[in-house]
């Protein structure tokens, strides 16, 4: 059970806060000035263990919460020409997103340590699925044509063209009893990158990947539509809507799909470290499946307050029922220069960024040391205007 951590795509950067947790591009484009611009953005947290080590050997003990534990992984990276009124922009981007139980948690970390879960009485459920896909393609937006003074708008369609894919989900029960465990549960993974093995062979390999005949596999293409509203409610005061990935769809032909059923009883430590790592204790269907994917709908409402050289701000990301608030507060300190710190209250991460001129980078971490942050984040970017 692995979260994928790394990700790569499209955002407008329009200030200097670290914000936006969830890459949603939100700015309007009749409110962008004329001219080219470059970002990249990527932002990975969890509940549970240090970023670094989400899709690696974890190196320290898992913390997990109490009730359900999320990871968050995205990336972006664009270039964007505006004119009046319109825009057009090639990307890159990638999307992560896990949930889970803290049962879960405790039964992984424990198959390097079974006498974590081996020396007491109780019982675990078992409850995990993630989703990762990367994708690059081109992206239009238009301005609204809205008879407003203080609201502007813009709808934007982004053509995909699909790249890797990973769906993947666990349920079942372990129950402890004496010193023994008995486990009984139901792994499927869809996985672009599960490599084949030969069912004539004699020593397969640790995935057990072993349908009947190869399959050449493709990612296909896909769409989603951006859409993007700014209210001036006062000089002072503007209000932002902005909800990405509408009525999105991605599609794969003949992704590896390995699904594993495990029913074991009575395991004591040197079983588990043995039966439970090696495929004598899965029974295992291999196969290929055409997947199409529906695009979960990202979203992002933010208010900010500007008074003189003091600009605060507040916000609200949201994607399959996950909500992350934020706030922030920055210092213009010159006609074109901010900056600003923000706090995020889900992962307890905080941002602090600068924005000059044309330039702009944000970095963002819920801990100083890096190695042990479950929340690390960054933005750059540079706007050339004309």
């Amino acid at each position: 059970m692995k979260f994928l951590a790394l990700s790569l795509g499209i955002a407008v950067a329009a200030n200097a806060t670290a914000a936006d947790l969830m890459a949603v591009s939100t700015a309007p484009v009749a409110d962008l000035p004329r001219g080219v611009s470059f970002s990249a953005t990527a932002f990975a947290a969890d509940d549970f263990i240090a970023a670094k080590d989400i899709d690696d050997a974890w190196t320290q003990p898992a913390d997990p919460r109490a009730g359900r534990n999320l990871a968050v992984a995205f990336g972006r990276a664009g270039l964007d020409y505006t004119g009046d009124g319109w825009s057009v922009g090639v990307f890159t981007r990638a999307d992560g997103f896990g949930r889970t139980n803290h049962d879960s948690i405790v039964v992984y970390a424990a198959s390097d340590d079974p006498l974590r879960l081996l020396d007491t009485n109780r019982g675990y459920g078992l409850d995990y699925e993630f989703t990762g896909f990367s994708a690059h393609g081109v992206r239009f937006a238009l301005a609204l044509p809205l008879a407003s003074e203080t609201l502007s708008g813009s709808v934007a369609l982004n053509l995909l063209k699909a790249d890797q894919l990973r769906v993947e989900r666990v349920v079942g029960h372990v129950e402890v009893e004496d010193g023994t465990a008995n486990i009984h549960g139901v792994r499927t993974l869809l996985y672009d990158g599960l490599d084949y093995e030969s069912p004539a062979d004699p020593n397969p390999g640790r995935s057990d990947f072993r349908p009947a005949t190869r399959r050449d596999g493709d990612g296909g293409y896909g769409y989603a539509l951006d859409f993007a509203l700014r209210w001036q409610a006062s000089p002072e005061l503007r209000v932002d809507l902005a909800v990405n990935d509408l009525l999105g769809k991605l599609s794969w032909k003949n992704v590896p799909l390995l699904t594993q059923r495990v029913d074991v009883d009575g395991i004591n430590e040197t079983q588990w470290l043995t039966r439970p790592g090696g495929m004598a204790s899965f029974n295992n269907t291999s196969g290929y499946q055409d997947v199409d994917l529906d695009l979960d709908p990202r979203m992002r409402l933010a208010a900010t307050w500007t008074r003189d050289a003091v600009v605060l701000g507040a916000s609200l990301s949201a994607r399959s029922g996950v909500v992350l608030p934020e706030f922030s507060a920055g210092w213009r300190f010159a006609e074109e220069g901010i900056i600003a710190l923000s706090y995020e209250t889900r992962f307890d991460s905080i941002g602090i960024g600068v924005r000059y001129g044309p330039f702009q980078l944000a970095l963002r971490a819920d801990d100083a040391d890096l190695s042990a942050a479950k929340a690390l984040g960054a933005t750059i970017g540079l706007n050339y205007h004309f």
